[in-house]
């Protein structure tokens, strides 16, 4: 959903068409839901492990996506969760993989609607894993957002 342009509205207008959005839908349900089961492991493993203030910062840290910005990443696993931002599909994306041009394992998450749309069709191919690169707009829209995309070099063999 996006706000109309005039600050004193408050109605919310769809961002894409009940057909795209039912299309949409259609393709990301079949991706899993987030298994949280692991999550606070991953979390302390990661902190007890830390060896300085930005490694004790990491899993919090809400800029990840700036830190992968034009980088080639394997994208190996993804799920979804449920997100209550009302620009948006209402989902996002964690995915999981390799940053190949560093070689360390990465979890991101994701609600950029263009990116939803690529992961959630590359999923629908069975496309995993999946070679792509991150690319993040320099400049930020008027609402302060920077739009992102991927730019995919490879699919699946499976595909």
């Amino acid at each position: 959903m996006t706000t109309t342009n005039d600050p004193t509205e408050t109605e919310l207008v769809p961002v894409v068409s009940q057909a795209t959005m039912a299309l949409f839908a259609q393709m990301a349900v079949s991706i899993p839901e987030a298994d949280d089961s692991d999550a606070y492991e991953a979390i302390v493993t990661q902190l007890l492990g830390a060896d300085g203030v930005d490694a004790l910062n990491a899993p919090w840290d809400a800029d990840k996506a700036a830190h992968l910005n034009g980088h080639r990443l394997k994208i190996e696993e993804m799920s979804r969760r449920p997100s209550d931002f009302a620009e948006g599909l209402g989902i996002y994306l964690v995915i999981k993989g390799t940053d190949l041009d560093s070689g360390e394992k990465f979890t991101l998450t994701i609600g950029s609607v263009s990116v939803l749309a690529q992961l959630a069709r590359i999923w629908h191919l069975k496309g995993l894993p999946a070679i792509v690169e991150l690319i993040i707009a320099d400049r930020p829209t008027a609402k302060g957002f920077r739009p992102m995309h991927l730019k995919i070099y490879t699919l699946s063999a499976a595909q």
